[in-house]
């Protein structure tokens, strides 16, 4: 048996996104960027009608610290 510890986030950041297709990928890749790495990336989709939940789907594929929600109506 391995011993090893899994590493907690230290911080979480919350986005709330709504129809922000133009901008989220910039918005994101600033979050991403940051020198602290250590810390879970929560976005939260409130039922955008633009391409915005495949944005946020797509990077939380490639990073797991993004963990993405989609709201079933627009709250």
């Amino acid at each position: 048996m391995t011993n090893f510890k899994i590493k907690k986030p230290l911080i979480s950041v919350y986005m709330p996104v709504f129809n922000a297709a133009p901008y989220l990928s910039q918005a994101i890749e600033s979050i991403l960027s940051q020198t602290l790495s250590n810390f879970e990336f929560i976005i939260v989709d409130d039922h955008s009608t633009d391409n915005s939940w495949k944005i946020i789907k797509s990077y939380a594929r490639r990073d797991s610290r993004i963990r993405s929600y989609r709201n079933h109506l627009n709250l």
